[in-house]
């Protein structure tokens, strides 16, 4: 009976990362609740990002994914510990990629973006084909439709995500070492997703994009910092990290993780974020981050007519560390690899090819 207790609650961030912000003991963490505004200074971790039966009822998906999620464990502790990335092309450094893609592609906001666009290019799609056959009663109703995602779907994402981790491969990886009275927090979506291009860029956040931030917390005074190498220049150590010093910096970097949030921020003490949720109550927006509206854009070639759909989903600008430099290149737009929309056009196609296909053998 406690077996199937256990898997039936399914954890969308797992209790062994949410221990790296634990408060008073390993089986509480601090909380604050982004709609409320509520503090929390010793919520259970047991309770914190999970669901029944949020993936399936079938208890192997549960299995493999707390294999993935001790090896992840292992590795994290290792890089705190030696305070350096794992080299570039080695198994560590796959695991620690994939690792984040799992992560990123697992959760209730991944669910919630994913509910968004089904809803956007659903409706989209059901309006024009009932506008083209007059059918003006469901027209009216059609507004009332809600799409969801099912658990199926969900482990198609997770899978997919992890599939498509050379996406990411071509980025560099700084961790950023906490050195200052502010501690770093993290959420119920770790995976934050940002952009530093300056104003005169369409800002992205897809994982080919240009200018990709990728921010993931493994502990109060550790973050990994990736980024795309053509845009910025960090100025790190050999061992690929780097010390950040200002209050400030640490304070930017939270409150990315409160714009890629679903419900809560954690924290191991509230003493040691008290700059951060200052600076959270200041700018209401940062919970508020406005989602895609689908653009319908009339597109004709030769005697064929049609509608173009895109869900731009356009992020605002990251406030970077001093250790973070924007290259020249950004100012030319001129760069070795890809444009000013995608680092490189051709692997992105490889890439999202080869994954396709290998799910589709699944």
């Amino acid at each position: 009976m406690i077996s199937k207790q256990k898997k039936k609650n399914n954890h969308f961030v797992p209790r062994s990362y949410l221990r790296r912000f634990c408060s008073c003991s390993e089986r509480e963490i601090g909380l604050y609740n982004i709609k409320s505004g509520r503090v929390v200074e010793r919520a259970p971790i047991k309770s914190q990002c999970s669901r029944d039966y949020f993936y399936t009822k079938s208890h192997k998906h549960e299995d493999a994914f707390g294999d993935i999620e001790h090896k992840q464990k292992t590795l994290l502790d290792h890089i705190i510990a030696s305070e350096a990335i794992p080299p570039r092309g080695g198994p560590e450094w796959i695991s620690l990629l994939s690792g984040i893609m799992f992560q990123s592609g697992r959760t209730a906001a991944t669910v919630r973006n994913m509910d968004h666009i089904a809803e956007q290019f659903g409706k989209a799609v059901l309006e024009i084909h009932l506008a083209r056959d007059g059918n003006r009663e469901l027209l009216e109703y059609l507004p009332k439709v809600k799409f969801t995602t099912t658990t199926e779907a969900l482990v198609g994402s997770i899978a997919h995500h992890i599939a498509i981790w050379p996406l990411i491969d071509d980025l560099e990886c700084t961790l950023f070492l906490n050195g200052t009275d502010e501690d770093f927090l993290t959420s119920d979506h770790p995976v934050a997703l940002c952009n530093g291009l300056p104003s005169s860029y369409t800002r992205r956040s897809g994982f080919a994009c240009r200018g990709l931030i990728i921010l993931y917390p493994i502990g109060p005074r550790a973050l990994l910092f990736l980024t795309d190498p053509e845009v910025y220049k960090v100025d790190k150590n050999s061992s690929d990290a780097c010390t950040l010093k200002r209050r400030g910096e640490v304070v930017g970097l939270n409150l990315a993780q409160c714009a890629n949030a679903y419900e809560n921020l954690y924290f191991a003490m509230p003493k040691r974020i008290e700059a951060t949720l200052e600076e959270i109550r200041k700018r209401p927006a940062l919970a508020k981050p406005v989602r895609g509206t689908l653009k319908k854009t009339p597109v004709e070639q030769g005697n064929r007519s049609g509608i173009l759909l895109d869900l731009p989903r356009n992020v605002s600008r990251l406030t970077l560390p001093k250790a973070v430099q924007i290259r020249h290149s950004v100012k030319t737009g001129r760069f070795k690899m890809g444009n000013a929309f995608v680092r490189d056009p051709e692997h992105a196609a490889i890439v999202r090819a080869m994954a396709e296909k290998l799910l589709r053998r699944e």
